[in-house]
């Protein structure tokens, strides 16, 4: 796979762009056993885990070793939602094909491990909803730090098989430079005794138990001709013994001989790999990025007797979108026609390298990606040396044929929730597990006269969900606005009944394209307020009686000229009927995770048949009302940050039909039993240590959530005694000071005193505090290990923020630093990947500091967890030493990769400060 130029910020070994790179790849030593280990709390009987349930993420033994049954994570990462049928709808333009396809190899999460199952309150996620264009979704991820055998995300699945495009995992072995390790691939295609494929077996297992749809295998550790071999046959045991609906995908890399020699084409060499005599192999292969033409592999195809269509041109934009060299022009043949499928790699890279994580930018990025710059897929106008957006070359599909139908417009984030119009809960979520299915065209919109209506998908109010279709633009009193919505086919009787939710309009009309009519049918209905400004329309579809609808849309028409803002809040197709709903039972807590002493995360699940269930509302009994918290389509959810407000709570679920209708005779509710509260806990911190007198110095106290108040106490200070989280103070006199702390809450009081922790000189004594890091004696020689000669321990000590230590190989890297003699040590500050100009993601979250005067005796002096920041200060109480180690025991948010640009040794250049 070809490499890119990288910034100097990054570790020059450790990151690899296009599908070398992974998510965050790192190196590691041998890491097989993962453990699921849990505390059980006495009171309540509930096991006590570190995390919320996370994704899964395996090495080659630990995926030999998983079993569904003993991963408690497992439950949370399942798929319930069935994939649906799709049919293509019309060609909205003559370059579209209706025979190619596309697939889509995106970093779905932002890391390979420590993603959570089921979202969370970040609403900068990939929450992709151009599915009418998607095929297949590779959910592309690996690392050789983190995992190489990585499943979808359950929520990831959820979203896709509702649009009917299938999810595939990852198996990604990578180049030795960036990790790989022939062993993995020896062990991963291994045969037991009764010649089995172990891992196979297992990958079948997986799948099945979290109802996704096969795998992605990105094979690119060298290996001998024997391991190559094994591979095929590997290849082959899992297409004899998968179920019709999975699929194997092969990427274009090793070869027979077991070298990595891409290809860039299906040639006479890696054949075998797709296709075996009548055997098939691969059901797709993504060709390597290297190829020039593809008239040779499209022929090769056809000579194994294979769709062309099964082999897919890879075409990398992780680093440049739209602006990448090749476009979709590219694999076209003579005839207009695509000459294979297309395969695009990282089309992330809306929300990532193109969007910086900005949600605005995310969606105006996916229009010129997957649409084109004129935001209308019928539009043709850009030249075949732009991008012209995926939408000019293959046809939109949908899932939209059966009824009923539900679409409340939620793209799965948002700022608050909101329910039948009413917001029922504040703050940032994603939540792709309930996306809806979204409209097929992006946009198509015929404005009449002067109507200048545009769409987007806004997050400023919403009907259900966190989000609708907002258009606007100015409007001509009685003049209408049509936008088509969705392809369909869907058959519907005299019985049933379409309804549409907006805001902002003041006649909705129903517009209605039937199969074997030239001539659209328009549909008046009957409107009926709701709450909040909202409107219900109601509209029989008797006059489509028997018919094959089409596609749907809506014409929309205002009684004043005047700018229009209007707002699509649902649309709903079908017969209004009663439906048996399965009842829940046995609704039980299975973990906690301890967020503070007022903050806990609750694991439930439940059992259901699931008859007639599209999701599960969970509630939270408030003084006598019912308090949305979550939704999901799972029978197990975690319930994040749920706040105490006495020693128990009561949570409800209740099932949701397809019609969006909540049965709540047919929920379960339980209570749920908070940990005992106890009294404050309390650490204390100070902007400095050793201070001048007059010098005004910060002190601070992490407490407890659940304190009430902090009283301070230090004898000598202005002010002596002072009440806060944080206080500032003075000193008249020259000394050494005492600092006492007390947190109290409910339950009692924690005392916290630093003896001699202050020391404060006089302002003639001569004392110079500085860096001692860049000392001209300072060296470091000792440590875990660096990425090359350029980002070694040294780079870390030399006052330079364009020079780094880094550390991609070790679980938790280290350093030690010679001040070639004993020094008077107050602080230290450390400067992480953000510093540098790299992603606060990588910065340090957990470290220890220890000192020593011989480099055999150890003191730890800090210990600083949870830390997100950039840079990061830690003063200590003073201190005589020559050695330092840096301990770091999470060297990312989620990986293992050291990245300190610099760090501070703060004091003074002398001993003898400290007095006995």
């Amino acid at each position: 796979m070809k490499r890119k130029t990288l910034k100097s910020v990054f570790c020059y070994s450790a990151t690899v762009l296009a599908l070398t790179f992974g998510a965050n790849l790192l190196f590691t030593p041998n890491v097989y056993a993962e453990s699921y280990e849990s505390r059980t709390n006495k009171d309540s009987g509930i096991p006590l885990f570190d995390q919320v349930p996370e994704s899964t993420a395996l090495f080659p033994e630990t995926l030999l070793n998983w079993n569904p049954k003993s991963d408690p994570d497992a439950p949370f990462n399942v798929s319930k939602v069935p994939l649906s049928t799709r049919v293509q709808g019309k060609k909205m333009n003559l370059d579209q094909s209706t025979e190619a396809k596309v697939l889509s190899i995106a970093i779905v999460n932002q890391h390979t491990k420590g993603t959570p199952s089921q979202g969370g309150t970040d609403k900068a996620v990939y929450n992709f909803t151009n599915w009418q264009y998607v095929d297949t979704l590779v959910a592309w991820a690996g690392s050789s730090g983190e995992g190489i055998i990585v499943p979808p995300s359950g929520d990831v699945t959820d979203s896709a098989h509702r649009n009917g495009v299938p999810v595939v995992g990852t198996v990604f072995f990578p180049p030795e430079a960036y990790g790989g390790k022939s062993e993995w691939v020896e062990q991963f295609v291994q045969k037991d005794r009764k010649g089995n494929f172990p891992m196979a077996d297992k990958l079948l297992e997986m799948s099945s138990s979290y109802g996704f749809d096969g795998w992605f295998i990105n094979q690119e550790t060298n290996v001998n001709e024997q391991t190559a071999s094994a591979m095929k046959e590997f290849m082959l045991y899992l297409q004899a013994r998968k179920p019709k609906n999975q699929q194997v995908i092969w990427y274009d890399s090793m070869i027979p001989s077991g070298n990595v020699a891409w290809q860039g084409a299906l040639n006479d060499t890696n054949q075998g790999y797709f296709q075996e005599g009548k055997k098939r192999v691969s059901d797709k292969m993504f060709i390597d990025f290297r190829w020039q033409g593809l008239v040779s592999s499209r022929e090769k195809a056809a000579q194994l007797k294979r769709d062309p269509y099964d082999l897919f041109a890879g075409i990398d934009v992780q680093a440049n979108g739209v602006n990448s060299r090749r476009k979709p022009s590219s694999i076209m043949g003579t005839d207009g026609n695509p000459l294979v499928s297309l395969g695009l790699y990282c089309p992330d890279w809306t929300l990532r390298d193109g969007g910086q994580y900005d949600i605005d930018r995310y969606w105006e990025n996916e229009k010129l990606l997957w649409i084109n710059p004129q935001g209308d897929p019928r539009a043709v106008e850009s030249p075949k040396t732009e991008w012209q957006g995926v939408s000019r070359y293959y046809v939109e599909k949908t899932p939209v044929t059966s009824l009923p139908f539900l679409t409340n417009f939620n793209v799965g984030n948002g700022d608050a929730i909101y329910k039948n119009g009413t917001k029922v809960k504040e703050g940032t979520f994603n939540n792709r597990s309930i996306q809806d299915v979204m409209p097929t065209y992006r946009w198509v919109i015929d404005n009449d006269e002067e109507n200048q209506l545009e769409a987007a998908i806004s997050y400023e109010d919403a009907f259900n969900g966190g989000s609708s279709i907002k258009l606007t633009g100015q409007m001509t009193a009685d003049k209408q606005t049509f936008i088509k919505l969705y392809a369909a086919q869907v058959k519907v009787t005299a019985s049933d009944t379409a309804t549409v939710v907006t805001k902002g309009a003041d006649e909705t009309s129903l517009v209605l394209e039937l199969k074997g009519k030239e001539q659209p049918l328009t549909i008046q209905g009957t409107q009926r307020p709701l709450e909040n400004g909202w409107v219900e329309t109601t509209y029989s579809l008797k006059p489509a009686a028997c018919q094959t609808i089409t596609t749907v849309g809506l014409n929309l028409k205002n009684a004043q000229t005047e700018a229009a803002s209007i707002y699509l809040g649902q649309l709903r197709m079908g017969k209004e009927k009663a439906t048996p709903v399965s009842a829940i039972s046995n609704l039980t807590f299975s973990g906690k995770t301890i967020v503070d002493d007022l903050t806990e995360s609750i694991r439930m699940h439940w059992d259901t048949k699931g008859k007639n269930t599209a999701s599960y509302r969970i509630y939270r009994e408030v003084d006598g009302q019912l308090q949305f918290e979550g939704e999901t389509a799972n029978t197990s959810y975690t319930l994040l940050n749920q706040e105490r407000t006495g020693d128990t709570a009561t949570y409800q679920v209740i099932p949701v039909d397809h019609y969006g209708r909540e049965e709540q005779r047919k929920g379960a509710a339980a209570v749920y039993t908070f940990e005992a509260l106890k009294k404050p806990e309390i650490t204390i911190n100070a902007s400095n240590t050793l201070i001048s007198v007059g010098e005004t110095i910060t002190l601070s106290a992490d407490v407890s959530k659940s304190t009430d108040t902090v009283s301070w106490e230090v004898v000598g200070a202005t002010p002596e005694s002072a009440s806060g989280k944080e206080v500032s103070l003075s000193f008249a006199k020259a000394g050494i000071y005492t600092v006492k702390a007390i947190a109290a809450n409910a339950t009692g009081e924690t005392e916290n005193i630093k003896e001699n922790y202050l020391h404060v000189y006089d302002q003639n004594a001569g004392i110079k505090i500085e860096n001692l890091s860049t000392l001209p004696t300072t060296t470091a020689t000792q440590g875990s290990g660096y990425t090359n000669d350029r980002e070694s321990y040294r780079f870390a000590l030399d006052g330079n923020l364009n020079t780094k230590w880094c550390d991609n190989g070790s679980e938790k890297p280290w350093m030690i630093a010679d001040l070639g003699a004993l020094k008077t040590i107050s602080g230290f500050e450390l400067f992480h990947a953000g510093a540098g100009g790299e992603s606060p993601e990588w910065n340090t979250r957990d470290y220890d500091i220890s000192v020593s005067s011989d480099g055999n005796d150890w003191t730890t002096v800090v210990q600083h967890r949870g830390n997100t920041a950039n840079s990061s200060k830690d003063a200590i109480g003073l201190v005589e030493a020559r050695y330092f180690k840096l301990s770091l025991e999470k060297a990312e948010q989620n990986g293992k990769t050291a990245r300190i640009y610099d760090w501070q040794i703060i004091g003074v250049n002398q001993t003898g400060i400290i007095k006995p």
